[in-house]
């Protein structure tokens, strides 16, 4: 009876996923209105569904640049996006051509052609030790 129980119980802990603290220093803040969002995604979620996310306000900024930290994100291949919310709105401001309005940026610095980067472009690797990264906004 009691390897009926633990089968599942290790099927289980497969599941289970380490954390790790993901250190960021957003430089480029224009202003010191508004909020910074920022947002970690696994690949399957790219730019849709955040495993991770953090709201600052941008007036804690000092010299255009603030440091956002984030606990307990899950380790693995991940990418980050950022945005600069310049009026407090909650979203990413566009034109009526689809452009962004407000400052964004991802990590390694990954530019997309027509659009945003692409999952590989922006990916790296979370581990235990944790991370720490400088993102520019454009």
């Amino acid at each position: 009876m009691k390897k009926a129980f633990l089968i599942p119980l290790l099927a289980l802990s497969g599941l289970c996923t380490q954390a790790a603290e993901l250190d960021l220093d957003v430089q480029g803040l224009s202003a010191g209105s508004g909020q910074l969002l920022v947002a970690v995604f696994g690949a399957e979620g790219w730019l849709r569904q955040p495993i991770a996310a953090s709201r600052q306000d941008a007036s804690a900024q000092q010299g255009g640049a603030l440091r956002v930290l984030l606990k307990n994100v899950p380790e693995g291949l991940v990418g980050v996006s950022v945005i600069h919310d310049l009026n407090g709105n909650g979203r990413l401001d566009m034109n009526a051509m689809g452009m962004p309005q407000e400052p964004t940026a991802f990590s390694n610095n990954a530019v997309g052609q027509f659009g945003p980067p692409r999952f590989e472009q922006a990916a790296f690797e979370l581990k235990g030790e944790g991370a720490r990264l400088t993102i520019k906004l454009n």
